[in-house]
């Protein structure tokens, strides 16, 4: 028995015809496939009465966009999926369970991944400035990305970054939820002698808030009793960044 073909129309000169594998298999580019098609490959089935297609067309349904979608940890696909399908009975997201949603969550981490400074390349950076830090966070700070995440940069005494920046939190659209001591507590764990930290602002404003500027402040009082120095605190957006450690002087 054949396979049954999806819906016939061209986008980019690949055939919807085809299956999403054939399709990324005579386009010349995977760019060209949309991105239901990406995701169905991922997926791999669909379930009883949706296929793989209209099945990867509900779950970025249940995100909004393919953008937080591939943000997202195995945990919260699997909360998203239960919250569109109390909303949408008649359109259920079926055949996700706990092995499929860490199966995504890994592929959308191997994404993630790609975007950060290879270690060969941090050896030769140094962290004097607030410009040199963003130089190493705008890197990993992943334009798009639709919730506030937290990073911390632990630097040597030469001001050398020992590792890659850590992501502490992975907040709201408006908020990234951190607590001080998780930050000093990577620094202490790496040994760094200072640390520069920073988070994203999704509404594409650098422009840090009072809430920023007060946890800051809590950072920079717990530094001081640690002896462990915050050097900065920036706030990235897809227009640039700011420097908080400069407001709060």
């Amino acid at each position: 028995m054949t396979k049954k073909r999806q819906s016939n129309f061209i986008t980019n000169g690949v055939s919807s015809e085809l299956l999403p594998r054939e399709q990324m298999e005579r386009a010349a580019s995977p760019h060209d496939l949309k991105d239901e098609a990406v995701l169905a490959i991922l997926l791999k089935t669909g379930a009883p009465g949706c296929d793989v297609l209209e099945l990867a067309r509900r779950l970025i349904r249940a995100f909004g966009c393919i953008q937080e979608l591939v943000g997202a940890d195995w945990r919260t696909l699997l909360a998203k999926i239960a919250d569109y399908n109390k909303r949408h009975p008649d359109e259920p997201i079926k055949g996700i369970g706990k092995v499929k949603a860490l199966e995504l969550a890994a592929a959308f981490e191997l994404g993630y991944r790609r975007l950060r400074v290879r270690p060969a390349d941090l050896k030769s950076l140094r962290v004097g400035n607030a410009a040199e830090a963003y130089r190493v966070f705008k890197f990993i700070a992943q334009e798009g990305d639709l919730v506030e995440n937290f990073w911390v940069l632990p630097l040597n005494a030469q001001r050398h970054p020992i590792c890659e920046p850590i992501r502490i939190a992975r907040g709201t659209a408006n908020s990234s939820g951190i607590m001080p001591r998780d930050v000093f507590r990577e620094a202490i764990r790496w040994n760094a002698h200072c640390i520069v930290v920073a988070h994203n602002h999704p509404n594409g404003d650098p422009t840090p808030s009072e809430g920023d500027i007060e946890t800051t402040r809590a950072l920079m009082a717990l530094s001081k009793d640690l002896g462990l120095p915050l050097l900065d605190h920036l706030v990235i957006a897809d227009s640039g960044y700011v420097s908080i450690r400069d407001v709060c002087r």
